[in-house]
Formats: structure tokens, C-alpha cells, sequence
């Protein structure tokens, strides 16, 4: 383990010095590359942090690139030996059956290695089925379909994430989508964010391919998750036919990772990637409907009459709860003999294990867990009589615990199927394990304020090496008052390369717990330089503290020599927190780096950087920028391209009219979405030359008339320009005829569009369509769209639309939209439909959300549903009403890991230096 840690330190002091050759030489990542002749991921994973180590070869590409000399070579060529990880005695292979994980066909990679839950035997059983029991599909497994055929056949990029409980099948509805639409297309499986990464960078992920993101959160989380999640909505949204799938939990990832965000945020780049056009939400309700176990039912006595017992059992399981997918897994069969304690199901020492794996993942090392770390967080927890004796007993624990038979033949898994802990395979060979997601989910919130123990807190510490957890166990620990644990624990993330997290460790150490300054100098001192985020947190922390002599010696290390300046937006964060830090200088060298070296080609990251130079005066690296992303933009991110003509036209209208005719010159034609957005940025300001450019390329001819509302805008923009006779060719192309009527909202508004140009029969045409072919799953839509008719007395089209059976087959699981359409059809007089929406309604809406469940309730009361009303109610789960626990203040020094409060400490006692 040591050695481990010292690896990881060397590693970091090599990155770091490259770093520091890096912002000598004054070149950028493109110019890099191009001087060592190395790729993009191999130049990215030899520079910045992350597991994987550069080769010699590598290394000495990068330093001959920068013109070093020998004994720089030598002192490179050092660093490297020291920081190369011990070698494992022995290597298991990734896939034992020798394919490359990376290429094999869908078609021929089975359930098992995709993680779909097995289905727990009967008991007794004789066992001998097959892997997967027969399927059902249900309403998620239609939208799976739906939003992966376009993409398939080539269209708009995907990404298709299901969302929902723990083992509700999930996993096996994207397993039987993919087998169905796609077995001949190779699968891509990333292990972590930082392989996913690599993935990314290397092109791997292209048309032919499917990503494959199950239990996402290991993608999503980390200091690799953010640029991996923005290559990865980069690539969606630019590239057409690309397919990504995957699984989250609701509580918690979903609902951390998709909640508004703020400066900061650690999250922004996963938020962005789930909330992208590309992106599709699906949720996987955790119990069946009437109707579903009625065809379960019929399903289970098919496949019993065949001797197989699985469904059934399952059924007869879930009566009480509803919880039939999850018992068909064992999972709440394993919750159970977990919560019976030590001594029962689970040895005193085996319990002691899963407990400690359960901890550790709830206190936040979300990595699998390195055999030692469980072993001797449960060897600390037990008591000394129950203490295995046998050095090697964790072996043999272990082993049970995943395999699901001990040495003397009795099990530990549920019915030989379901095991506490499994063995995830690794490229390097190490025993790693992770509980089972089942018991990490329904433990969770018995445990949410459990603190852990000493001995969990001691194991942590001496085991972990992942920098995100470090930092996350850091958090965890200082949010519980353990500050000296936090201390160390972000100590070590610093060590081993976090580039963002000194300013924490800078944080918690004032001047009572570091009067001589040393562990706030030692964070300037050790904290990497490359990333812009880490140094600007430090440089604030330290300036609001007062902390000069820190100051002092991360300026000294000249930070602005060394950022990274491709991130354009975070170097502008880093200027305004130098020029606020007094530290002006710094400012001044930074800006004219970053201006001549930065990255110009992001158009939104651009115009955060000349807004901040514009604002701190620095007018020569303003005008230079201008300049070069002008002439660098792309000119295709039409989300940011507006913002940056309006930028440039105000204060370099040079500039702006270059950037003008090259996006002018080089849109997609037929993209009508960046047309118009374009178009209507340009007439905003004033950019005739441009204008005149991109209406000689005659759009109106050109343009796609799939997307209604981009159609409907495009005509507003040309109506704004005089462009009568283009607005007229547009329409006469057919725009009623082949535009997408999936969306009601977007209908509406190309409806009001056609109105307004008085072209009534392809209004009339377009709401016949509407109302013929229309998307009817989304209630809130649909009574948008049935509003809108009614408001131009189109009551056959509304009567066209409701013949569809739309309170049938509408979806129901929304609260809200459900009750806005009820409430519609109630004022319309459509009294059998409903009744027929509230019934379903009443039986099957997620009433997880207390607001929507309310909205319901009030809609069905007021249209006079009263029983439908009585059934939503009672359905509602209690709301927790305790009260937060009532814990001791943290004094000024914390606890001890027993609870106790901590006596005075201070940096220097704790002996990190």
C-alpha cells in the first residue's frame, strides 16, 4: 500500500512538472500534439489526472517536444521510474472468454455480463432453467423502442436512460431492446468515466456501435466524469446515428445529477449531457398495474405448466407489496436476512463485511472496494471473541459472500442465485468487490446518518487511493465533524494529483487549527497547477482568509504559467479571483497566455473570456482573442454563436463581421434550426453583409420542414427581413405535409404560423394531421393541443383525436399532466373518457411527488371523481416527519471517530508536513 502511495505522489510530481515545461514553452494542446506526433487521449492521459500511466516513450515525446535538454531528460526520465505502480502477482483477463470488450457483437455478449439480474430459484427447486425467465413488455419497453429506432436507422443521435429502483428491470428492458433492434451492432462497455473517456477520445464510439452506461453512476460522478460527459453530449448532438443507453437510480443519482445547478457546480457537465437534445428520460415504475399483473399472471402459469416455478413464485411474493420484478431478483429476500442481524442468515463475520461494504459506499468511496479495506474495516468493528484468528480469513469470507457457498458447502446467497457481494472484473487483476445495489439502495436510508465507525474510518483512509473518493470521503467526514479525518483525507487526494480540492483542506485549517500557517502553505505548495477551477478555489480561500504567506507561495509557483487554457470559461473565473486577490500581475500574464495559447474554438467558453477581459481592462488580450475567434469559432454551435456576434459587434465590429460571413458561408443549409437562430442573430445586429451571404444560399429551399417549430421561427425571421416571396416558397415546399406531428406544442405553433399567413388549407390540412397522428402519450401536450383546436372551433379534429381511445392509452404516471388534460375533458363534456382517465389514474400515477400527487387530487375533486380521488390518496406514502437528529454542535475541533469531542489540535500535531 505504500508503495501504491507513493506511485500515485510521483505520478502527480511528474504530470506536474510536464505541466510547468508545458506553460514554458507556450504551446497549446493542438500545438503539443502535433510536436510529439501523439493522439489526443495519449497526450491527455500523460498531462492530466487520472489512473492511467504514460509510458517512457510518451513522456519522452512530450519533453522533446518542448526542446528540453538532457538534464531535464534525466529528471523526467527519474520521476517516471519512481512513479511506475507496482506490478500485481497475477493478472485475471477482463472478459474470460478472451473477446475484446470493446468490439464484440450484442448478439453475442449474454445477460450475465450485462448485469441483468438473475432470477432467484423457487424453493425447493431442482434448478436447471435458463439464465432469463420469459419477459413482458410493458409502456417503458414501447418508449426504449421509440426513442432507438430513429438513431439506428441513422437519424438524431441518442441517448436513452432509464431511471427507477433498484432491480426493477431496468437493465433487462434495455438488454431485450438492443438484442431485438440492434444484435448485429458491436457494444461498447467503458468500465469507469476515465475508460469512457479514453473511448471517447479514441472515436471508438461511432454509428456502428452502442455505448453501453448501465449503473451510470460509475460514469458520472469524478473529476473524469465532467469532460467525459461533455465529449460524449459533444458527439450526440453533432454526429447523427450514434446510441447510448443506460441506468440510474432515482434516489439518488438522478435526482442529484439532474437538480438546477449553480457556480461551481460539480455536476454541470452531467447535467448538461441528461438534459441535451439528444437525451431521453425513461422511468421505470417499481410495481405493476392492474392490467400487468393480470399478464403476468397469465405468463407465470405458462411458464409453470413447463416446470418452471420462477414467475409464479415471484407473483405469490409480491401480493402483499407489489414488488413482483424486484422479488423475481431475490432482492428484498436478501434485504431481509441482511436485516436479521448477525448470526443468522449471515455469520457475526460475514455481516460484519457486507456492513462494512455498506458503509463505505454510503460515506462515499463509490470505487469497488480493495479486499483489505473490508477486512479490516470489519476485523475493527467486531468484537474481540468473534475476531477471526486466521490471518487469511477475509479470503475465505469473501469468496462466500460473492460466490454464495462457503467452504463447508452452506450458502450465503438467496436460493443459489443472489449473493451480498460481487467481484466486478478489472484490467488489473486486483480483488475488488462491491454489495449487492439492493441492499445499497434500501439500506441507504437507515443509514443516511450513520457515521460510520473508527475502524471503517481507519480502513478508508490506509486503502483508499481513487482521488474523487478521497475527496468525497473528506467531505463526508468534515459534514460529520471528524476534522482531523478530513484533514488527512484530503491530504492524501492532494498527494495523489486532485487538482481542485487544496482549497478545501485551506478552508478547514484556520488559524486555531494552523497558527503557523504550514498546512495552508503546504496546500499552495502541493496542489496541482493545471487545472484553472483548483487554482482560482485556492487563491479565493486564501485571500478571504488573510492567508499572505500561502499566497505568497502559490504565486511564487506561478500559477499562469501553468493552467490549462483550453478550459476558455474557467481561465475568465480565474482572472476576476486574481485581480479581486490583488494579485494583478498574475492576472496580466495569465490573459496574454490564455489569449494567444487558449482554446478559441468553443464559442460560448469565448464569450465568457472576453466579457471578463472587457471587464478588467486588459484590452490587448481582448482584441487578440477577438481576433483569433473570429477566424477559430465553430461556427456550427449555434447555442453560443449569437452571443458571441453580439459580444464581438459591440466591441471589435471587425471581428464580428469576419465571424459573421464564416458562419454565414458554412451553415448547414438545411440544419432549420441553426438557420433561423443564425438569421435572427444576425438581423438583431445589423449584419447585412452577412445576411445578404446566407439568403443568397436561398435556406427557403434548402432547409428540413421535419421540425415544426423550427419552421414556424424561420418564418417569423424571414417575414422580419422582407423575405415574402422566400416565406411564400417555403410553404409551397409542402411544410404541412412533412412536418414531424409528434410534438403537439410544436404543432400548435406552426398552426398559429399558418393562420397568421393566412394559409388556411394548409392549416386545415395540418390539423387533420394533428389530430389523426399525433403523439397522444404526453397528457399535458395533448391538452394543448385539444385547447388549441377548440379555440378555432375544430371540434371534428378534436372528435378524430378522442376516437383514438386517448384516455386509454395516454400515460397516466404523470400527476400533473394527467390532471390538466382531466380537467380539459371535464370542461369539454367529455364525461366517459373522464372517468376512464381518472380510473387509471387512480391506479397507476406516481404519487412519489407530494406536489403533483396534490395536483391530482384537487383535479379529481373538482371534476367530481371523488372515489378515483379516495384510491391516489391512499396510495400517497407517509412523508418522513422526524425531525433532522439532534447531534452535539462540532466545536471547534471536531469529534474523535468514537463521538467523542476532540481535544486541540493543529496542523503541525497531526505530523502531515
Amino acid at each position: 500500500m505504500e508503495s501504491d502511495e507513493a506511485s500515485s505522489r510521483n505520478l502527480a510530481k511528474l504530470r506536474e512538472r510536464l505541466q510547468d515545461l508545458r506553460g514554458r514553452s507556450g504551446l497549446s494542446m493542438q500545438q503539443l500534439r502535433l510536436r510529439a506526433g501523439l493522439g489526443r487521449t495519449t497526450l491527455s492521459q500523460a498531462l492530466n489526472h487520472g489512473p492511467t500511466h504514460p509510458s517512457w516513450g510518451t513522456v519522452a515525446a512530450i519533453a522533446k517536444a518542448f526542446g528540453v535538454g538532457p538534464k531535464v531528460l534525466d529528471e523526467l526520465h527519474d520521476l517516471w521510474k519512481d512513479s511506475r505502480p507496482p506490478q500485481p502477482p497475477s493478472v485475471v483477463a477482463v472478459d474470460r472468454t478472451g473477446a475484446d470488450v470493446h468490439q464484440q457483437l450484442i448478439a453475442n455478449v449474454g445477460p450475465q455480463a450485462l448485469e441483468v439480474h438473475r432470477a432467484v430459484l423457487a424453493v425447493p427447486d431442482p434448478g436447471g432453467y435458463p439464465f432469463l425467465t420469459p419477459y413482458m413488455p410493458r409502456r417503458h419497453d414501447d418508449e426504449i423502442r421509440t426513442h432507438l429506432a430513429p438513431a439506428l436507422s441513422g437519424g438524431e443521435s441518442v441517448l436513452v436512460m432509464l431511471t427507477g429502483d433498484s432491480a426493477t428491470g431496468k437493465t433487462r428492458a434495455l438488454f431485450e431492446a438492443l438484442a431485438d433492434l440492434a444484435p448485429h451492432r458491436r457494444l461498447l462497455r467503458p468500465s469507469g468515466s476515465s475508460d469512457l473517456l479514453q473511448l471517447l477520445l479514441r472515436a471508438l464510439f461511432d454509428p456502428g456501435t452502442v455505448l453501453w452506461l448501465n449503473e451510470a453512476q460509475r460514469f458520472f460522478y469524478g473529476h473524469d466524469a465532467e469532460q467525459a460527459a461533455a465529449e460524449l453530449r459533444q458527439r450526440l448532438v453533432t454526429t447523427p446515428g450514434l446510441v447510448a443507453v443506460g441506468t440510474l437510480w432515482t434516489d439518488p443519482y438522478w435526482e442529484e445529477l439532474a437538480r438546477p445547478g449553480r457556480t461551481g457546480d460539480p455536476h454541470g457537465q452531467v447535467r448538461g449531457l441528461l438534459d441535451c437534445s439528444a437525451a431521453r428520460r425513461v422511468m421505470v415504475p417499481d410495481h405493476f398495474s392492474d392490467a400487468e399483473l393480470i399478464q403476468w399472471h397469465t405468463m407465470a402459469q405458462a411458464a409453470e405448466v413447463d416446470g418452471d416455478r420462477r414467475l409464479a413464485d415471484a407473483l405469490r411474493a409480491g401480493a402483499a407489496d407489489g414488488l413482483v420484478v424486484q422479488h423475481l431478483s431475490g432482492g428484498p429476500a436478501l434485504l431481509a436476512a441482511y436485516q436479521s442481524g448477525p448470526g443468522s442468515h449471515f455469520s457475526h463475520v460475514e455481516h460484519a463485511v457486507v456492513t462494512a461494504a455498506l458503509d463505505a459506499r454510503h460515506l462515499g468511496h463509490r470505487s469497488p472496494l480493495p479486499a483489505g479495506l473490508l477486512a479490516d474495516a470489519a476485523a475493527g468493528a467486531l468484537h474481540p471473541r468473534r475476531r477471526p484468528s486466521d490471518e487469511a480469513w477475509a479470503d475465505g469470507v469473501l469468496k462466500a459472500l460473492n460466490t454464495g457457498e462457503r467452504d463447508d458447502g452452506r450458502r450465503t446467497d438467496i436460493r443459489h442465485t443472489l449473493t451480498a457481494m460481487h467481484r466486478p472484473l478489472t484490467r488489473s487483476g486486483e480483488a475488488l468487490y462491491e454489495p449487492a445495489d439492493y441492499l445499497v439502495q434500501h439500506v441507504r436510508p437507515q443509514h443516511k446518518d450513520r457515521a460510520g465507525t473508527p475502524s471503517v474510518w481507519h480502513a478508508l483512509l490506509a486503502h483508499t487511493r481513487d482521488a474523487d473518493d478521497l475527496v468525497e470521503l473528506a467531505t463526508t467526514a468534515r459534514d460529520h465533524g471528524y476534522l482531523t479525518q478530513a484533514v488527512r483525507l484530503w491530504h492524501k487526494a492532494v498527494l495523489v494529483g486532485h487538482p481542485t480540492c487544496a482549497h478545501a483542506l485551506a478552508e478547514l485549517l484556520d488559524d486555531d487549527k494552523d497558527p503557523q500557517a504550514h498546512g495552508s502553505v503546504w496546500a499552495a505548495r502541493h496542489t496541482p497547477l493545471h487545472d484553472p477551477d483548483g487554482v482560482r478555489l485556492l487563491v479565493e480561500v486564501l485571500a478571504e482568509t488573510g492567508r499572505h504567506t500561502a499566497m505568497t507561495a502559490l504565486i511564487r509557483r506561478m500559477p499562469e504559467n501553468h493552467v490549462d487554457c483550453d478550459d476558455a470559461e474557467s481561465v475568465a473565473h480565474l482572472l476576476i479571483r486574481l485581480r479581486a486577490a490583488g494579485q494583478d500581475v498574475a492576472a496580466a500574464r495569465l490573459a496574454t497566455r490564455a489569449a494567444k495559447v487558449g482554446d478559441a474554438t468553443d464559442a460560448g467558453a469565448s464569450v465568457d473570456l472576453l466579457e471578463t477581459l472587457r471587464t478588467l481592462g486588459l484590452d490587448e488580450a481582448y482584441h487578440v482573442i477577438a481576433g483569433r475567434t473570429a477566424r477559430e469559432a465553430d461556427t456550427s454551435d449555434m447555442a453560443f454563436t449569437p452571443a458571441l456576434l453580439s459580444e464581438l459587434n459591440a466591441y471589435n465590429p471587425t471581428a464580428a463581421s469576419i465571424l459573421a460571413v464564416r458562419a454565414a458561408a458554412s451553415i448547414d443549409i438545411g440544419d432549420t434550426t441553426d438557420v433561423w437562430l443564425l438569421l435572427d442573430a444576425l438581423r438583431e445586429e445589423g449584419l447585412h453583409e452577412a445576411i445578404t451571404v446566407l439568403l443568397r444560399r436561398q435556406p427557403e429551399k434548402h432547409v428540413d420542414l421535419y421540425d415544426p417549430e423550427a419552421v414556424a421561427w424561420l418564418v417569423n425571421v424571414l417575414d422580419q427581413l422582407d423575405q415574402t416571396e422566400a416565406v411564400h416558397t417555403l410553404f409551397d415546399r409542402g411544410a404541412t405535409t412533412f412536418a414531424d406531428i409528434s410534438d403537439p406544442d410544436a404543432v400548435s405553433l406552426l398552426l398559429r404560423t399558418l393562420l397568421a399567413h393566412q394559409r388556411d388549407a394548409e392549416f386545415t390540412a395540418l390539423a387533420t394531421r394533428a389530430a389523426e397522428e399525433t403523439d397522444i402519450s404526453d397528457p399535458a401536450l395533448l391538452a394543448e393541443l385539444i385547447e388549441f383546436l377548440h379555440q378555432f372551433d375544430m371540434e371534428a379534429e378534436i372528435t378524430t383525436l378522442l376516437d383514438r381511445d386517448v384516455a386509454a392509452r395516454t400515460d397516466v404516471r404523470d400527476p400533473e399532466s394527467v390532471g390538466q388534460l382531466i380537467t380539459l375533458l371535464d370542461e369539454m363534456g367529455m364525461d366517459e373518457a373522464v372517468a376512464l382517465l381518472a380510473h387509471r389514474a387512480a391506479s397507476d400515477t406516481d404519487v412519489t411527488d407530494p406536489d403533483g400527487a396534490a395536483w391530482l387530487l384537487e383535479s379529481l375533486e373538482e371534476v367530481g371523481q371523488v372515489e378515483a380521488a379516495r384510491q391516489v390518496f391512499s396510495r400517497i406514502p407517509a412523508r418522513d416527519v422526524d425531525e433532522a437528529p439532534v447531534t452535539a454542535p462540532v466545536g471547534r475541533w471536531g469529534f474523535d471517530l468514537d463521538g467523542t469531542p476532540a481535544g486541540r489540535w493543529t496542523w503541525d500535531t497531526l505530523g502531515l508536513s
